[in-house]
């Protein structure tokens, strides 16, 4: 069930912004490009029709699938929809303490045994996590070097061995960080001086809280957001881009002289469909950075004050993309084209380039896989459960 959950997510952020998709063609292409092959697309649909965030028409004779009618929520909205329906509808221990294991990690490492002790895993749940995990690149441990214990850790959110978390964990409880963390993803961005408690202050001292600045009219703030380590190049420009515009709104938010900002996604996304905000008194320093990345040209008007326009190209759309996950659910999905790529095939009258609807082939890395999992496997094709 976690599969097809996890493909009918990837297929309701490509299509939400679709009202009607009557040509399924493209659809299935746009799949492919995901690497979703049509049986598991069609499964995908199912799970989001349960939801209520589609509407299938199906032709009578076969049944087949000839029109969606897209009713994909916001961001919020539509994950807490995925965790809810994955709670009622999942029978599976397994699947379960996976999800839970995850949720711990997307925090930071924890050591594999108290992990282990806390959500009282048996030794075969924790031989079958571990591999499938492994396989699937959700999990994988390596041997701390405080004290030469397992690591566990997801390289989802964490690639490289956070040497700071370690150096911060000697003088603070994991419990008092994890607390800290949660207050940031709840609201990335946050000001420093929202927050208080000598967890937060050495966790930004040491390095393990990003934190940007923005200089305006009540002088120069400072916006702390949760780490995301060992991330690839290009992703890691895109994130920096994605936590500046944020900390600029941020600021307007939180701590403009004339016109505060109430819903910061909103305005984000006025920025970018509208193409421009209206000339304000601050906006020249407040969008400053912003504009040095790229972002955005600040434009004065007749009345002394700048209007701030999007620069509309597909690398600020996917940052935009970022920090709006960011604001809405507290995190981002991790950055790959294909889903942009999957977008566009979309679009009306796009030509599908033969690539785009090629058959995706994965190469594995060999894994040497615990005896529990064998068996677990082999009781499964035996149709033993």
């Amino acid at each position: 069930m976690l599969k097809e959950l996890g493909v009918a997510i990837q297929l309701a952020t490509t299509i939400k912004d679709h009202e009607t998709i009557k040509d399924l063609k493209p659809f299935y292409a746009a799949a492919g490009e995901l690497k979703i092959a049509r049986s598991s697309a069609n499964a995908g649909l199912g799970h989001l029709e349960k939801m209520g965030f589609v509407r299938l028409r199906k032709k009578s004779a076969d049944q087949t699938i000839d029109r969606i009618d897209v009713t994909v929520p916001s961001l919020n909205a539509l994950y807490k929809g995925f965790g809810e329906y994955f709670i009622s509808e999942n029978d599976s221990r397994v699947a379960l303490l996976t999800v839970q294991i995850l949720e711990k990690l997307s925090a930071f490492p924890h050591k594999q045994a108290e992990v282990i002790s806390a959500l009282g895993i048996d030794p075969t749940e924790q031989d079958i996590i571990l591999d499938v995990g492994r396989v699937a690149s959700l999990l994988d441990t390596y041997v701390s070097p405080s004290d030469s214990e397992s690591v566990l850790y997801s390289p989802l959110y964490w690639d490289d061995n956070p040497q700071a978390i370690f150096q911060l964990l000697k003088d603070h409880s994991s419990d008092k960080f994890l607390t800290t963390i949660e207050d940031v993803r709840k609201y990335q961005g946050i000001p420093d001086g929202r927050l208080s408690g000598s967890t937060l202050l050495d966790a930004v001292t040491l390095g393990c809280l990003p934190t940007l600045s923005v200089h305006s009219t009540t002088g120069l703030k400072k916006f702390i957001f949760t780490p995301r380590v060992g991330v690839g190049k290009i992703e890691k420009q895109l994130l920096h881009k994605a936590r500046v515009l944020i900390s600029c709104v941020r600021y307007g938010e939180n701590f403009a002289g004339i016109t505060r900002i109430f819903s910061p996604d909103r305005l984000i996304a006025a920025l970018v469909n509208r193409g421009y905000l209206k000339g304000h008194s601050e906006s020249l320093s407040q969008y400053e950075t912003a504009r040095n990345l790229g972002l955005v040209k600040l434009i004065s008007t007749q009345s002394g004050r700048y209007e701030v326009h999007f620069i509309d190209n597909d690398e600020n759309k996917s940052v935009v993309q970022m920090a709006t996950e960011m604001l809405q659910v507290g995190e981002t999905s991790k950055y790959d084209d294909s889903e942009e790529n999957a977008r566009k095939i979309l679009l009306p009258g796009h030509l599908l380039h033969p690539t785009q609807t090629r058959t995706q082939v994965i190469q594995e890395k060999p894994i040497q896989r615990t005896s529990s999992t064998i068996k677990q496997v082999n009781d499964l094709l035996r149709g033993i459960d």
